[in-house]
């Protein structure tokens, strides 16, 4: 059946109109039949999978490395330069422009409290949406990648038959090494991005923030397991 459904696929990759308006297709003469949903665009579907996942670990980086629209206390004032009356010294030097200006407000109320660096009540759950998606991705990009071999193997094979031509199969093949070039470089950026959030909270922990531990480790998994996903797409 996966073949059978392959090979429509390919042929259906082959019409001006593709798929779309197909609502059914009939029984053949094996008794097989196919929902609509079978033909369903997974390139699509893996797409926005891995770019839904840029816009989580953008936001985890927001979240990790800004209180508001600045690190906190710390990155204008830092804890090592806090006078004895609790005053923040030298701040801008450290922090420079807004960050410095913000770390003197801040400072001189919250240093002695050793200020929240990074709110894990937000970062919390946007490291908790990331790993959502890249689970779903997980899931799915092993047999999405498979299939799609699987059709380019059956496209070679209709085109040596003389059913599919040449021209048809390389446009085909452009398509797909499009897409996963497109797949790569999502899980490239999203890997990068959890890497600087992870980064974002242990320079927060450096700094005398506690209960960091699960959230740096979750950012460096998110890290691992985009990294080990984008390894398995073979650009052809």
């Amino acid at each position: 059946m996966l073949r059978a459904k392959i090979i429509l696929m390919s042929l259906c990759f082959l019409t001006t109109a593709g798929c779309g308006g197909l609502n059914a297709v009939s029984r053949n003469d094996t008794g097989m039949a196919f929902a609509a949903g079978d033909v369903a665009n997974p390139d699509q579907t893996i797409l926005s999978q891995a770019h839904a996942l840029n816009d989580m670990t953008a936001e985890l980086v927001r979240r990790a490395t800004v209180k508001g629209a600045v690190t906190g206390a710390a990155a204008g004032c830092g804890l090592a330069l806090v006078a004895d009356g609790g005053q923040c010294i030298a701040g801008a030097v450290l922090g420079g422009g807004l960050g410095a200006m913000v770390g003197n407000a801040m400072g001189r109320d919250q240093v002695a409290n050793r200020v929240e660096i990074v709110k894990l009540s937000q970062v919390t759950p946007a490291i908790a949406d990331a790993q959502k998606e890249m689970a779903q991705m997980n899931d799915g990009l092993s047999d999405y990648l498979d299939q799609q071999d699987q059709e380019l193997a059956t496209m070679r094979e209709l085109r040596d038959s003389g059913m599919v031509a040449s021209e048809d199969y390389d446009a085909r093949v452009d398509h797909v090494r499009l897409l996963r070039a497109d797949l790569a470089q999502s899980l490239s950026l999203s890997a990068e991005q959890a890497r600087i959030a992870k980064t974002a909270l242990q320079q927060a922990g450096a700094q005398g923030q506690t209960g960091l531990d699960w959230h740096i480790m979750s950012a460096e998994t998110l890290e691992d397991e985009a990294v080990s996903a984008r390894s398995r797409i073979s650009l052809l």
